[in-house]
């Protein structure tokens, strides 16, 4: 061989890597006009505004591309949020998606609506160590999903495979323990968490 075939994966690989950042580039552009126009109309100081994404994206970690699957890559998306009277701060806490909703209503002192998955992020806003969660779920291809706690990563594609993590000694997910007997107690609690998250999700 000559060699041809690895040169083209990785010129791929390159132009994958340029048309990401591009893309970043382009929206961090799109999201500083929006913020100087604010300032310009004087309403940035009592503007809410939240970025955030649906999906996280793989550019060959795992030497996995795109989206499809429930890794930390995938799961973990940017949340910045910003609201009259917030200092600026940062948290490791977990949240999901589901809980921007109620935390608009908490900030707007509206009622919540019953029947809300979501819980209001204010108490992290707040105070930036405060959480309001112990785990947060993401699904996958409706039957399967992921339980994400502060210590394990749990993964369930839908009786497809299970994967679990521990995203203390492991934060790149390279070690797969679900097979292994030492961890047999904490996979049974990470499953049964999983399938009590999913069934009320319903």
């Amino acid at each position: 061989s000559d060699g041809k075939g690895l040169n083209e994966m990785e010129e791929s690989r390159r132009r994958m890597w340029q048309a990401y950042y591009g893309s970043v580039t382009f929206m961090d552009e799109q999201l500083g006009k929006v913020l100087d126009e604010l300032e310009r109309l004087g309403l940035r100081d009592s503007t809410a505004i939240v970025f955030t994404t649906d999906h996280g994206y793989h550019l060959g970690e795992h030497g996995f591309w795109q989206k499809g699957n429930l890794h930390e890559e995938v799961v973990r998306v940017p949340l910045i949020i910003s609201a009259p009277g917030i200092r600026p701060g940062r948290t490791s806490s977990l949240v999901e998606l589901v809980d921007l909703y109620p935390t608009w209503t908490d900030l707007l002192e509206l009622p919540v609506p019953k029947g809300l998955h979501g819980k209001s992020l204010v108490p992290i806003l707040r105070h930036p160590d405060a959480k309001v969660r112990d785990t947060a779920l993401s699904i996958h291809n409706r039957a399967g999903g992921g339980l994400r706690s502060a210590r394990w990563h749990y993964m369930n594609y839908a009786g497809k495979g299970e994967e679990l993590y521990d995203m203390i000694k492991d934060p790149d997910q390279y070690t797969n323990v679900v097979s292994d007997s030492k961890y047999a107690a904490i996979l049974k609690k990470a499953r049964a968490q999983f399938k009590d998250r999913m069934a009320a999700a319903k």
